[in-house]
């Protein structure tokens, strides 16, 4: 009995200094630190990337809009239904931004969704409206430098929401 517990504790201490061991290893390596910046930035990028990935219709007649209006609608309502804001936010806004009366649709969107997912929708609205507009002009051949709204944009849309 004694034996068994003896050699367990062993191997768990083994183990252990094992642990300890390779992690400063890992740690005075010299790009380390680098490798652990390059990886985070990394990370970041990819979720700002994910996060502004704002769907579009396939093609600009009124039928093709009309249906593809409708389906982010629906899909917004199914994913805020589920509980996921950010996946829902992401086909409110293509709705908005594709739709003929994106004021009016916000304040419908503001009287039925959760305060604040109505919130995250109108902090990415902005960027969201941003980047659609530098694709259509990249798409029409433009030349587009990368801007981010200014606060005083996202207060003018967020106050015109409101009224």
């Amino acid at each position: 009995m004694y034996k068994a517990l003896i050699a367990g504790s062993v191997a768990a201490a083994t183990f252990v200094s094992y642990c300890v061991y390779f992690d400063h290893k890992r740690r005075s390596a010299p790009d380390y630190r680098q490798k652990l910046r390059e990886k985070r930035r990394a990370q970041r990028l990819a979720s700002q990337n994910e996060e502004m990935d704002i769907p579009t219709p396939t093609s600009m007649d009124q039928m093709s809009v009309q249906k593809f209006f409708f389906d982010q609608i629906q899909t917004g309502e199914e994913k805020l239904g589920l509980g996921d804001f950010k996946g829902s936010i992401k086909h409110f806004i293509a709705a908005v931004l594709h739709s003929g009366q994106g004021y009016q649709l916000l304040q419908v969107l503001q009287s039925t969704m959760p305060p604040e997912a109505y919130k995250m929708l109108m902090e990415a609205l902005p960027k969201a409206q941003a980047k659609i507009t530098q694709a259509r002009i990249a798409k029409m051949g433009g030349n587009v430098q990368k801007t981010v709204p200014s606060k005083s944009t996202e207060r003018v849309i967020a106050e015109e929401a409101i009224d």
